[in-house]
């Protein structure tokens, strides 16, 4: 029984830090494309800063995987290293689309147009203490109804949350990202900066 665990550890460890990084490389498509439509340069340095994010999972996947295999083939670990490269090459892409934002390179006619006639965008907003968002659950905040935006992440100084719960709770000083309508997008503005009224 010891002998499986140890070597099943190293693998589950492999499975844990590749998950991590195909969740972060997908947020950095969504941001890279509202990045680029909507020409943020801060959506932009957020890409970039996952991108960071990605090329540390991969050197440290590639580490354990390495030690892995010298102890005996395995095509499991084998496999879990090809599509560590498939998600470097997606998280590549995606720092290349941010970089027309970065370096301001003028967006084509035809991008110009859809950006005028799209509805939906991916927005980031931070967390005023105090607002009447701070230390509220998201289930309890009702955004998706109140406003019609849907929280897709949170980063909470250097830690990620992708694809929160219902029950995870906001925190003055987080940063929110979230898809919907331009028209949500203002009324969760106020919601994160309105102070809480003070006790009767």
């Amino acid at each position: 029984m010891g002998e499986v665990r140890e070597m099943s550890d190293p693998f589950e460890e492999i499975m844990d830090i590749f998950l991590e990084m195909k969740d972060t490389s997908e947020l950095m498509v969504d941001l890279s494309y509202s990045a680029l439509l909507y020409n943020s340069k801060e959506i932009a340095r957020e890409v970039e800063h996952l991108g960071d994010e990605v090329s540390e999972l991969s050197s440290r996947l590639q580490k354990i995987a390495i030690e892995e295999m010298s102890c005996g083939s395995s095509d499991a670990t084998l496999m879990a290293l090809h599509l560590c490269n498939y998600v470097n090459s997606i998280a590549r892409a995606a720092l290349s689309i941010s970089e027309v934002v970065t370096r301001e390179i003028e967006p084509h006619p035809i991008l110009k147009e859809s950006i005028r006639e799209g509805d939906i965008g991916i927005f980031r907003r931070e967390v005023d203490t105090g607002s009447v968002l701070d230390g509220v659950s998201l289930g309890a905040a009702r955004l998706a109804s109140e406003t019609g935006m849907w929280v897709i992440a949170i980063r909470r100084g250097r830690r990620w949350i992708y694809g929160p719960e219902r029950d995870q709770v906001i925190k003055g000083g987080d940063i929110l990202f979230f898809r919907g309508p331009h028209d949500g997008a203002k009324k969760l503005k106020k919601m994160v900066r309105n102070r809480k009224r003070s006790a009767m």
